[in-house]
């Protein structure tokens, strides 16, 4: 019934909103080129799906998963490179975070000039836009090791290599996966910039030119299908989650089957008889 409660209860919200949206449109007579209803929508999606909206969908997947791919290597290497070195971390880090207050919109001109109009700068564009709140997390998580679990390790004669895959590593799967979390939907997001420069196929490119062409439902339909994608890489990771930290979410199972088990009664007279007979 739990889970039941989850489940139903996001979708009847999605529904009321989806409801109170086609009324508003009819009732107040909204024209289709500023808010279509959502009806009007999913007649899009039917009719233009499978010719326009999904061929376009995947160039766009594609570059999402290989800047996301791309994202995690970069992160990875870079947050162990800043935890084991001291010198790296104070020249490198300052120029990471200045990379992020650079618009991406203006690096994507200067990355086709260099690379020409392929898929290759719509990737870099996405792992630039995925790969900083990926670093930060890995980061946080790497350096979130007890000072006296580091010393347990030295007693034991550790290696350095070691240390890092049982005892720095596990500690910071929380951190890293938070971050694969941030970072799947920044991918997403980072494509569809990155297509409005430079590019002639792609969804982000579609959305741009029905942009310009008034056509709002079909913008609307591809901002539905980026959703869904963006929903579904954030699906997968958590599923990766739970399959590579099982001792996580297996604990609320074993504490309502502890609260399951029945105590002895003679267990809980035996504690009160015990101290009288200390007390006399």
């Amino acid at each position: 019934m739990r889970r039941t409660r989850d489940i139903l209860a996001p979708l009847i919200l999605v529904a009321l909103v989806l409801i109170g949206w086609e009324a508003a449109v009819h009732l107040f007579s909204i024209q289709a080129y500023v808010l279509p209803a959502p009806t009007r929508i999913a007649q899009v999606l039917v009719s233009d799906g499978r010719r326009i909206i999904f061929p376009q969908l995947g160039i766009t997947l594609f570059e999402i998963l290989s800047g996301y791919a791309l994202a995690i290597a970069v992160a990875f290497v870079l947050s162990v490179l800043i935890v084991y070195s001291n010198a790296f971390r104070r020249g490198v880090l300052p120029l990471i975070v200045a990379s992020q207050t650079i618009p991406v919109i203006a690096i994507a001109p200067v990355l086709v000039i260099w690379f020409g109009y392929n898929s290759i700068p719509r990737i870099i564009i996405t792992a630039i836009v995925a790969f900083f709140p990926l670093t930060v997390a890995v980061v946080t998580g790497l350096q979130a090791v007890d000072p006296l679990q580091l010393a347990f390790f030295r007693t034991l004669k550790a290696t350095p290599v070691q240390v890092f895959f049982k005892l720095r590593f596990p500690i910071a799967l929380p951190n890293i996966f938070a971050g694969l979390k941030v970072a799947a939907t920044l991918a997403v997001v980072g494509a569809t910039i990155s297509e409005w420069v430079g590019a002639s196929s792609g969804l982000g490119y579609l959305i741009a030119q029905d942009t310009q062409q008034l056509n709002t439902a079909r913008v609307f339909a591809g901002l539905v299908v980026l959703g869904v994608c963006g929903m579904t890489l954030f699906g997968i990771v958590s599923l990766v989650q739970r399959l590579c930290m099982p001792w996580a979410y297996a604990r609320p199972r074993f504490r309502r089957q502890k609260e399951r088990i029945p105590v002895p009664q003679n267990a809980a007279v035996s504690l009160p008889s015990a101290a009288a007979g200390t007390g006399s």
